[in-house]
C-alpha cells in the first residue's frame, strides 16, 4: 500500500540491518532520545524565568506536576501506536513538534503560557518514548542489548550536563533566559531534520522476530526463514487477548489497545516496572535536590555543592557501559543488577550515616561517585532484562511495554513530591534517604520476579556485544 508524500521519512527495512549500518541506526536513535530530553531542560535558567514571570515556588510545583502528568498519558498513548503502526511515524512528527514547542518557550510571559507549553511539551515527548525504547531493542540484537540500552539512557543524564555546559558557557554572553531556548530550538531542529532524513524502520515482520547475534540476523534474513531459537519460542509464546489466542507473531494486525493489554496485563512486567522505580528513587532525588541535600544536610555553599554532586553523574556514566558490556558478554542480567543495587544500598547506608557530621570533601566525593557507579551498574542490565521480557511474551510489544514502564515511573515523581518535601523538612533529608534505601531493597524480590538466567549463561562460545561490527 502506497504511502502520502508527507510520509516520506517512514522507510521500513526488509532486511535485518547488519555491522555498520546498525550501528549507526543505533547512533540516530540515541541522538535523537538525547536531543528529546535536551529539549525539556530548563533548570540552568529556572530562577530567572520565574524571577521573570513572577511565578512562586507552589506554581510551579503546580506546572511540574501537571507536566508530568501529561507525558504519562502520553507515554501509554505513543506506545502502543509506535507499536501498531511502526516508530518512526511517531519519532519523526514528535521531533519536530518538540522543536515548535521549545522555540514557543521563547515567548512564554505569564503562568497560563508556561503551563500550556510544558504540558503540550512533556505530553508530546512521553508520545515518542517508546518509540525510541522500541528503535534501540529493534536494532541491539540480545547479545548487546545492554551496552545499547546503556547508551540511550545517556539522553537524561547527559542532557542535564549538556544543558548546564551551554548556559555556562552563553548565559553570560547574552544575558537572557530565552536566549537557552533560541539555542535549544536550533540545535533541535537541526538533528530532528538529520534524523528525519536518516531513521529507518523495521518492517513488522522483522520486528517480530527475536534476533540473538549477527549469525540469528543473516538467518532471518534469509527468504521465508525463521531462526531456531524463534521456532522454540513460538511454541510457548501464545497469549490470549480480548478471548481469541494470538500467538508470537502478527502483532502489526493487533490493535493499540489490544498491544497495551497484552503488556499490561502481564504480573512479572508490572513488577519489574514498580521494581526499577523503587529502585530510581535515589536518582529521582539527586536529579531534583542532589546540590540542595549537600548545602543544608552537609554545609556546603552552592558551588561547592553542583561541583561534588556532578561526580554522581559522571561515575553513573561510565558505569552504564561498563556493566552494559559486561552483561552482554556473560548474558546474565539479575546477578549483574543485583552486584549494582547491593553496593548502593551499602554505599548509601555509611553516606546517610555520616550526615550532619564533619566529612572531608575528598571522602564526600569518594561516596557520591560510589553511589552513582553502582547506580548505573544496576541499570543496564535491568534495562536490558526489561526488553528481553516484553520480547519472550510478543516480540511486537515492545513500545508498548516501555509506555507502561514510563506511565509508573511518572506517577511516582507525582505521588512523593509531597511527602518527600514534608518529610525533609521536619525529619530532616537523612530520613527520607533512609525511604530511598528500603526502595532499593525493595528492588531486590520484584528483580526475582523477571524471568532470565540468574548464574548460568544461556548461550556458549564467543558472544559479540552492541560494538561489534
Amino acid at each position: 500500500m502506497s504511502r502520502p508524500k508527507w510520509m516520506f521519512f517512514v522507510r521500513e527495512l526488509d532486511a535485518y540491518p547488519t555491522g555498520r549500518k546498525r550501528i549507526f541506526l543505533l547512533f540516530v536513535v540515541i541522538l535523537a532520545n538525547f536531543v528529546a530530553n535536551y529539549e525539556s531542560q530548563m533548570a540552568p535558567v529556572l530562577s530567572l524565568i520565574l524571577k521573570d514571570i513572577g511565578i512562586s515556588n507552589p506554581e510551579y510545583g503546580l506546572i511540574v506536576s501537571l507536566s508530568v502528568v501529561a507525558a504519562a498519558f502520553g507515554a501509554l498513548l505513543g506506545g502502543p501506536l509506535s507499536d501498531r503502526y511502526g516508530r518512526t511515524l511517531i519519532l519523526v512528527p514528535g521531533l519536530l513538534l518538540t522543536v515548535l514547542c521549545v522555540f514557543g518557550m521563547i515567548f512564554v510571559n505569564s503562568f497560563g503560557s508556561l503551563l500550556f507549553m510544558r504540558v503540550v511539551l512533556n505530553f508530546i515527548e512521553g508520545g515518542f518514548i517508546g518509540a525510541t525504547a522500541g528503535l534501540v531493542r529493534d536494532f541491539s540484537p540480545r547479545m548487546g542489548r545492554a551496552l545499547s540500552f546503556g547508551f540511550w539512557s545517556y539522553g537524561t543524564s547527559g542532557s542535564n550536563f549538556f544543558a548546564a555546559l551551554v548556559a555556562g558557557y552563553t548565559l553570560p554572553y547574552f544575558g537572557t533566559w530565552q536566549s537557552q531556548f533560541y539555542i535549544a530550538g536550533f540545535l533541535s531542529l537541526i538533528v530532528a531534520i538529520f534524523v528525519m532524513f536518516t531513521i529507518h524502520d523495521l518492517s513488522p515482520r522483522l520486528r517480530e522476530k527475536v534476533i540473538l547475534n549477527s549469525a540469528t540476523a543473516e538467518e532471518v534474513n534469509k527468504p521465508n526463514a525463521q531462526p531456531e531459537f524463534e521456532r522454540k519460542a513460538t511454541k510457548t509464546t501464545s497469549q490470549a487477548i480480548s478471548g481469541k489466542v494470538v500467538d508470537a507473531t502478527g502483532s502489526h494486525a493487533m490493535t493499540p489497545m489490544q498491544t497495551l493489554r497484552l503488556a499490561m496485563k502481564q504480573k512479572h512486567i508490572w513488577a519489574l516496572a514498580i521494581g526499577c522505580t523503587f529502585f530510581l528513587m535515589l536518582y529521582l532525588t539527586l536529579a531534583s535536590y542532589g546540590p540542595l541535600i549537600l548545602v543544608q544536610a552537609f554545609g556546603y555553599t552552592p558551588a561547592r555543592a553542583a561541583f561534588v554532586s556532578q561526580f554522581f553523574w559522571l561515575f553513573s556514566l561510565v558505569t552504564l557501559i561498563v556493566s552494559g558490556y559486561i552483561s552482554d558478554k556473560l548474558q546474565l542480567r539479575k546477578v549483574i543488577s543485583l552486584i549494582g543495587v547491593l553496593g548502593m544500598i551499602a554505599v548509601m547506608s555509611i553516606w546517610i550515616l555520616t550526615m550532619h557530621n564533619p566529612v572531608s570533601e575528598t571522602t564526600m566525593i569518594l561516596l557520591i561517585s560510589l553511589m552513582g557507579g553502582c547506580l548505573g551498574f544496576a541499570y543496564s542490565p535491568w534495562m536490558a532484562l526489561y526488553s528481553e521480557n516484553l520480547e519472550d511474551l510478543h516480540g511486537g510489544i515492545q513500545a508498548s511495554g516501555w509506555a507502561v514502564w514510563s506511565f509508573v515511573l511518572r506517577i511516582y515523581a507525582i505521588i512523593s513530591a509531597i511527602p518527600l518535601n514534608l518529610i525533609a523538612v521536619r525529619y530532616g533529608w537523612d530520613m527520607w534517604l533512609w525511604i530511598t534505601l528500603i526502595g532499593a531493597i525493595i528492588y531486590i524480590p520484584l528483580l526475582c520476579l523477571g524471568k532470565g538466567p540468574w548464574f548460568k549463561r544461556p548461550l556458549s562460545g564467543r558472544i559479540p556485544t552492541a560494538v561489534d561490527s
